[in-house]
């Protein structure tokens, strides 16, 4: 009596166990488009942790390094010094078409000990011309500054109106990469181994960002 119902017990385990895994097989897992995923792609799934286009906050920020020309002329003699900068970016995209952008840069490495900073907010009208591929222009304004670090006997100080250009491409997990140029300014008013001079500057800038 005992052996029977031990065995009656175990078959009917053995059946409970057959219906629930028959019942878990039927269960759809879907993916994040909603579809079911088929037999192998179940297997191997990780969610898409890259955030889709309709959830960015539009906020984006990043990093850029730019070979800047800081270049001097007075009545007797030119000069042009070049420079390594550092800088931070970040921005909101508006809409597809229009971004607003601030960028802030600092000389890591000069001619002449020359230091240098540039500091400004642009409006980025912006187009899509391929998968991926963006151009976009920088109308902004700005202050640019930089000095002789040891006899200060160069300078330059000028708020103004900057003109840039460039483009973007779009890497996975939410990156880009960009290059551009900007004209910072021109300081009409400036010195140049203490004497009067007109400076003027440029960058072109090259760099990653992220889309939050």
């Amino acid at each position: 009596m005992t052996l029977r119902l031990f065995i009656a017990t175990a078959l009917l385990s053995a059946h409970l166990v057959a219906e629930n895994n028959s019942t878990i097989d039927k269960t759809e897992q879907l993916g994040d488009d909603g579809k079911p995923l088929k037999v192998k792609e179940r297997d191997g799934y990780m969610p898409n942790i890259i955030t889709p286009e309709y959830a960015k906050s539009g906020i984006y920020g990043g990093l850029g390094l730019g070979a800047n020309s800081f270049d001097a002329k007075t009545a007797t003699l030119s000069h042009n010094m070049n420079m390594l900068t550092l800088s931070m970016l970040a921005g909101y995209n508006i809409n597809e078409y229009l971004a607003a952008e601030s960028r802030a840069s600092i000389s890591i490495a000069n001619d002449n000990s020359i230091n240098y900073d540039n500091v400004a907010i642009y409006l980025k009208p912006q187009y899509d011309v391929s998968d991926g591929l963006t151009i976009y222009s920088l109308v902004g304004f700005g202050k640019m500054t930089g000095s002789s670090a040891l006899t200060k006997a160069t300078k330059a100080s000028k708020t103004s109106m900057q003109l840039g250009f460039g483009a973007n491409y779009t890497l996975p997990n939410n990156f880009k990469i960009f290059a551009d140029y900007t004209f910072i300014g021109k300081d009409r008013k400036a010195k140049y181994k203490n004497n009067p001079a007109t400076i003027k500057s440029g960058a072109f800038t090259s760099g990653i960002t992220y889309d939050f």
